[in-house]
């Protein structure tokens, strides 16, 4: 195991609060409503939502690649290939979000 102030632990653990981050951007756009696409709400229909969005993503630059930020959360700085990496992971879960809503529309037409 490795300790704590390693720097492969750091990153690691970096790489795993940016993994839940990211996936949250995508989870949030898919709970915008229980039925409807998103495609069809709209990705900037609520203002608000994207403040926060930009908000968030800023917040976790910040504490990925600020020293301030790294002392403070315990990170370290990980690279684009990490983001890269995660940033499908968050597509997934909302393109997977869609296809039920799909599903949820067309079986409740059918009743």
């Amino acid at each position: 195991m490795l300790p704590p102030t390693n720097i492969l632990y750091l990153q690691a653990t970096t790489a795993c609060l940016t993994a839940i981050i990211i996936t949250q951007v995508g989870n949030i756009f898919a709970c915008r409503s229980s039925r409807e696409s998103i495609f069809s709400i709209g990705f900037l229909s609520n203002r608000l939502i994207f403040v926060g969005i930009i908000v968030e993503i800023l917040l976790q630059l910040f504490i990925v690649y600020h020293p301030w930020g790294n002392k403070i959360f315990r990170t370290a700085p990980v690279g684009l290939h990490v983001w890269l990496i995660l940033i499908p992971f968050s597509i997934g879960l909302l393109m997977a979000e869609e296809v039920r809503k799909f599903y949820v529309r067309k079986w409740s037409r059918a009743y």
